[in-house]
């Protein structure tokens, strides 16, 4: 996953948008150590490792989401103070990212707060694409979102209701690496497709095709279902190796 890093030089050192692209850029190393950690126990065949490591690996796609969306908001070329604290309001992680998107629409088409993007005279091509989004962080990235919610209050084996009240059932098992890694790659796509929006109209109407279509591929292929081929590949190649230290021990 990349960190999406703008080159502001005039912005002062402690402003928050420095900060925020210094807590994600913390997180991607973070992420990138999991991957290798989940890797390693793949290739071991270390099952109860593989189970945590999963869910360690998922929690910080999720952790990255976040971070993502604040680096995003406080980008000084996109919205301002007020904006921001609107966006802040927003009861949830998945309905700031909505709210993101949806004044994004408004400042760059010229859409008042008393009319619907879908009721205004922007053209059609325009609202297709505003609800693409927003079916886009619905479907794809809300599900993300609300997985990290249940690994990081450990809500591992049995799923408690919102209120915490009552058990709902058994958790769902943990994804698995390459279900977890496509879902990254989800939110790089998604991510960049709302900051670019939020930042620069021209630009979003250049890459909005490419970014959809790397949604649509990922989507695809999101649920990980080639994990099985995967894990035999990367095994077998650490039995490869354990083969050749020991040919080369009794040469």
């Amino acid at each position: 996953m990349q960190n999406g890093q703008a080159d502001y030089p005039k912005l002062p050192a402690d402003h928050p948008f420095r900060k925020h692209s210094q807590n994600l850029s913390a997180l991607i190393s973070g992420l990138r150590q999991a991957e290798r950690m989940h890797k390693q126990v793949i290739r071991q065949g270390d099952a109860p490792a593989v189970a945590f490591s999963r869910r360690m690996h998922s929690l910080m796609v999720g952790m990255i989401a976040e971070a993502r969306l604040r680096k995003i908001i406080y980008d000084p070329q996109g919205f301002n103070g007020r904006e921001r604290k609107l966006i802040a309001r927003s009861k949830s992680q998945i309905e700031r990212w909505k709210a993101a998107v949806d004044f994004a629409f408004r400042r760059q088409y010229a859409v008042p707060m008393h009319l619907e993007i879908r009721d205004s005279s922007v053209d059609p091509t325009i609202i297709s694409r505003y609800e693409i989004i927003l079916d886009m962080l619905e479907d794809d990235l809300k599900p993300i979102i609300e997985g990290r919610n249940k690994t990081a209050h450990g809500q591992w084996v049995w799923e408690l209701n919102n209120p915490e009240t009552e058990f709902k059932g058994r958790a769902e098992n943990p994804l698995n690496y390459l279900a977890i890694l496509r879902r990254g790659e989800m939110i790089d796509s998604l991510a960049e497709m709302v900051h670019i929006l939020i930042v620069s109209e021209p630009a979003f109407q250049r890459d909005f095709d490419r970014l959809y279509g790397k949604v649509i591929a990922t989507r695809r292929i999101i649920d990980g279902n080639d994990y099985p081929q995967f894990e035999t590949k990367i095994r077998g190649s650490m039995q490869q190796r354990i083969r050749s230290v020991i040919q080369d021990e009794v040469r």
